[in-house]
């Protein structure tokens, strides 16, 4: 009799101990799986992230407002500039910005005629950079915009991309830029185009046009110039419109000559 009371206690415990180990096993493949669906659940949005990234990316949705610098040209190379950039808008110091025939509107700030890299000399200098630059010493990148030539009195024009449509006010238009500048233009305002010789009138600043405005003391349009399609896009066909056929002006100096 004792020994089947003992037997049975015996098997119990085992029973008992079975039990535990496998309830333990259990909990443990549950918070095993648990982790593992977190990762994935991680490992998933962070996917779907970054294809929503390359998506906008790919189809134009993303605009980022190019960064402007300014300072003073240290050394003008075959297809460079090395500045001193003194602005606080990037990274400070020597920046090398290659100069892209392409992609690049190098432009005087007196005249609002491209010129030719050789052409330029030292002296103050504005730029407007896209989103990428190297981490190299010192930083290289390709900017959109350069402008050269700024007098010691004067300022440089603006660069500016149309965010929407101008919208008329009391005789005056109103520009808002996609870096969020507001520009008051008269109606009457002066307005060329960049290397051609179309007839352009100020419908033609339509929304995601780009432009370089030039300010008064009243912060008021005077003058602008308006860019073939957008400086960094070298693919984007220039909106153009009037009956002349359209000349290329390749430099200053054939433009004063003729």
């Amino acid at each position: 009799m004792k020994l089947r009371k003992l037997i049975s206690i015996l098997g119990l415990t085992m029973v008992l101990s079975l039990a535990a180990a496998c309830g333990q096993s259990a909990a443990s493949t549950e918070q095993t799986q648990e982790s593992t669906d977190t990762e994935d659940t991680a490992d998933a949005s962070e996917a779907e992230d970054t294809e929503g990234t390359e998506q906008e990316q790919q189809d134009g949705t993303v605009s980022e407002a190019p960064v402007k610098i300014s300072g003073v040209i240290q050394e003008v190379g075959e297809d460079t500039l090395t500045v001193d950039n003194q602005s606080e808008n990037a990274v400070s110091g020597e920046i090398i910005l290659t100069i892209d025939p392409a992609n690049t509107v190098l432009v005087d700030a007196q005249t609002g005629l491209p010129v030719q890299l050789a052409d330029v000399s030292e002296g103050s200098f504005e730029a407007y950079l896209g989103p990428v630059m190297t981490m190299s010493l010192p930083p290289q990148t390709t900017p959109y915009v350069v402008v050269v030539n700024i007098p010691e009195d004067a300022t440089a024009p603006q660069y500016a991309v149309a965010s929407g449509e101008l919208v008329m006010e009391d005789g005056y238009a109103v520009l808002e830029a996609t870096d969020g500048r507001t520009y008051t233009i008269p109606e009457d305002v002066e307005i060329v185009p960049f290397r051609t010789r179309n007839i352009v009138t100020l419908q033609d600043l339509t929304a995601g046009r780009a432009c370089l405005i030039w300010l008064d003391e009243n912060e008021t349009a005077e003058k602008i110039v308006l860019l073939e399609g957008v400086p960094g896009t070298a693919s984007d066909a220039a909106e153009t419109s009037g009956s002349e056929t359209t000349e290329t002006i390749q430099t200053e100096e054939e433009a004063v000559q003729e």
